[in-house]
């Protein structure tokens, strides 16, 4: 390929980062600034220029990103020994190759998050610790968080095992390495330790680094302000021998402290590569003159950060505007009428529209009003294609074909379809199987030999190893053939398969469609790894890669500021760009300017995600934890330029719907209700942005309304078990609340007035 040819779409400071050839190098890249094709480019110039594909790595953070770049470089290069990865799929292959270093075998299994969940329940239970009282997911995050630090469990325990300033990190340090013990036993890791044992594995064993370092010879970080101190120094460990290492990415857009992520990464990027070329990339080919500006200025007031210019050749555009109204129930329906009625004016489609918010919980208005207003949408980070209950049994049981010491595969499935192997049953079995020192399959081909073990339960245990024993004798390397065995053998979809129940449909939709992938994946892996293959490609897949890849292109995309990262609209809302919501509370209440300024970098991510129209909203109410609370406008409003509208006028002149938004007057509350209400709200009736100052000054803050199921209260409930409150709404007769159980992994909304919850101790 010609050199004018690989340069033609590129801009001459695009040029100058494609053409550096070695050496460390910077690439500060603005959001819209054409990263991927910079990367994509000079990857196909470092081959022009001699160097094998084989000698570079380029990893990125998302399947999504790394399947992108690989299509690109393919058409750029026609090589198709090129590696485009993601860090966890890179450590992945690592400890495939070099699993026995670390205590592991090369077929483990990588647990997602619900099997995680899982086995902390199992570790909880077998410490007799109650996991009302000690939420699993709360246990994970402290773990990741620690694993995240290069934290391992002894020095975890080292830290915290005596703790007496806090029980429940006291808990966290026995828990940890009974569930890493856990792990080692199943042949099993999180995707926390993907990254840590290969940290080991390079720090520990210089000449295995040395290895993959003189293989890797160009080593290139897309989202570089994303790495973890395992990423880190992962990447350092690679760069010692060559250091032609070059990343790109925008301490503007580090938005991920929150899960690990070290803005000082970016930021110290010279001071560990003392020879760097920094290469700034400030062209925005994405959004028009004045959202650009908008965003300029409001990013402009951080500190942590590497100073740009951001600009573009696109047009002025229209000026960013803030909406006000008075209260959410009116914003989301606003919303709704005026996106439908561009549509039906033939100015824009669906797909053109997108609505950024800082939290979950404040979406349910939205959706609401849409479905209303009859608005297709798709929310963000739903139940994804692999979280959904048939898949992942199904893909339990082919984790069990592969790793047959996989525990939370064995629990997830022993029983599914239904055998007669009850929880007691089961526990029997591991205790048997811990004592004899057996995997949970050995032990159940020795179920008749369990102490106090039911002669039904143990003809059913020893039905199911021989059965799960025969798919791995059977095993003929095609996945979709090796599901389709189970489905028969099992009868998994036999209480669905005549039925007109849509739910029902929807499941055996998604059986053929997991079907569909893995003879897809058949004809793409070898035969001889395509199992192994097909179980890390399900494990590693994000939900906002099943998002991206979503063949539903007609609808409005409603998602968190967080999965917004990476993506383009024409029209963007974002809501709620109020004190404590955006900035969140956590950062106000904790006073720490970190968090405060990663608040800012994040609505400057969700402005620069927006074409060609850009709308801020702000409710003088907002339902919130259960009650309408008064708010106030972000304190980042006063850094942007922009024009405030009444938001209600917003859709003023459009025909009417049949829907007006509900008021307290037209609602079904008892008259008793709607007086508390208003007492308690004191709600003005026209639209008005109230400071801090003029509330503190009224006295004007939302009464406590009774509420026997506080969020985060723990409860049981006599069909689902145990589960915690995640969201609330309604009031009085009309109360709802949300509960996340732990044994069934669902969610289900009860109205309070009728529902059978009882509520466990004071939590």
């Amino acid at each position: 390929m010609d050199v004018p040819i690989l340069h033609q779409q590129l801009t001459p400071v695009q040029i100058e980062a494609v053409e550096h050839f070695s050496g460390p190098m910077l690439v500060l890249a603005g959001p819209g600034s054409g990263k991927t094709r910079v990367v994509t480019h000079r990857v196909a110039r470092l081959i022009e220029k001699g160097v094998k594909p084989w000698n570079i790595l380029a990893i990125t953070f998302t399947n999504k990103a790394a399947a992108e770049m690989s299509e690109r470089l393919k058409t750029l290069t026609n090589s198709q020994n090129l590696w485009v990865s993601t860090f966890h799929r890179f450590c992945a292959h690592v400890l495939r190759q070099r699993a026995g270093v670390v205590g592991l075998q090369p077929n483990f299994t990588i647990l997602d998050t619900a099997d995680q969940k899982q086995a902390i329940r199992q570790v909880l239970s077998e410490l007799d610790y109650d996991a009302a009282h000690y939420p699993p997911g709360k246990i994970l995050a402290m773990i990741s968080n620690a694993k995240n630090d290069m934290i391992t469990a002894p020095m975890f325990v080292g830290q915290f095992e005596d703790s007496v300033a806090d029980h429940f990190t006291a808990v966290v340090a026995k828990v940890y390495p009974a569930y890493q013990k856990y792990l080692l036993s199943s042949n099993a890791v999180d995707f926390d330790d993907l990254l840590l044992h290969v940290v080991h594995l390079f720090e520990e064993h210089d000449e295995i680094r040395s290895q993959y370092d003189d293989r890797y010879q160009y080593v290139l970080v897309d989202e570089y302000q994303d790495t973890n101190e395992a990423q880190y120094r992962i990447v350092r460990a690679l760069s010692q021998n060559s250091r032609n290492l070059s990343v790109t990415g925008d301490p503007d857009q580090s938005i991920y402290g929150w899960r690990g992520a070290k803005i000082d990464n970016i930021l110290k990027f010279e001071q560990d590569y003392q020879d760097t070329k920094i290469i700034k990339l400030e062209q925005n080919f994405r959004s028009s003159k004045l959202i650009l500006a908008a965003a300029d200025s409001l990013i402009s007031h951080n500190r942590l950060r590497k100073a740009k210019e951001l600009t573009t050749e696109n047009a002025e555009g229209e000026p960013v505007e803030l909406l006000h109204f008075p209260d959410s129930p009116v914003e989301a329906d606003s919303i709704a009428r005026h996106i439908r009625h561009t549509v039906e004016s033939g100015e824009r489609d669906w797909l053109d529209f997108a609505i950024f918010y800082r939290v979950n919980s404040i979406s349910r208005q939205l959706e609401l009003a849409l479905g209303r207003h009859h608005v297709p949408y798709q929310v963000a980070a739903g139940v994804a294609f692999y979280q959904r209950a048939e898949v992942r049994d199904l893909l339990a049981y082919l984790d069990l074909v592969n790793n047959p010491q996989n525990r939370a595969a064995f629990v997830r499935v022993v029983n599914v379809p239904l055998r007669g192997i009850g929880k007691t049953s089961q526990s029997r079995l591991m205790n048997y199987a811990e004592d004899k020192g057996l995997t949970y399959i050995e032990a159940a081909l020795q179920a008749d030999e369990v102490p106090k073990m039911p002669k039904r339960a143990a003809a059913s245990l020893k039905a199911f190893a021989r059965m799960m024993e025969n798919f791995s004798l059977a095993d003929s390397g095609s996945v979709a053939q090796l599901i389709e065995d189970v489905v028969e053998k099992t009868g998994y979809t036999r209480p669905w398969s005549s039925s007109q129940n849509e739910q029902d449909m929807q499941r055996l939709a998604n059986v053929e469609e997991l079907i569909s992938a893995a003879r897809n994946h058949d004809t793409i892996f070898d035969a001889d790894t395509s199992l192994e293959g097909f179980l890390e490609t399900t494990s590693l897949v994000s939900d906002l890669d099943a998002l991206e890849g979503d063949s539903e292109k007609g609808k409005v995309t409603l998602m968190t500021l967080h999965a917004a990262k990476g993506l383009e609209f024409p029209v963007v809302y974002i809501i709620g760009v109020e004190q404590n919501l955006l900035p969140h509370e956590r950062s106000l209440r904790e006073g720490n300017p970190r968090e405060y300024e990663e608040e800012r970098r994040l609505l400057f991510v969700g402005m620069t995600r927006a074409e060609e129209r850009l709308y801020l909203t702000a409710s003088s109410y907002r339902d919130l934890h259960g009650r309408s609370m008064p708010t106030i406008p972000s304190d980042f409003l006063s850094e942007i330029d922009l024009v405030q509208t009444d938001g209600t006028t917003l859709t003023s002149d459009f025909p009417e719907t049949a829907y007006r938004p509900t008021s307290l007057a037209s609602s079904d509350l008892s008259d008793e209700d709607v007086k508390a209400i208003r007492a308690a709200l004191n709600r003005p009736d026209k639209p008005q942005l109230t400071t801090a100052a003029a509330l503190l000054a009224g006295n004007n803050s939302a009464a406590s309304l009774p509420f026997n199921f506080p969020i985060g209260s723990s409860v049981r409930h006599p069909r689902y078990g145990l589960g915690t409150v995640t969201a609330a709404g309604g009031f009085g007769h009309r109360r709802t609340v949300t509960v996340e159980f732990e044994e069934e992994d669902r969610s289900e909304t009860f109205i309070v007035s009728k529902c059978p919850l009882q509520r466990i101790g004071n939590r």
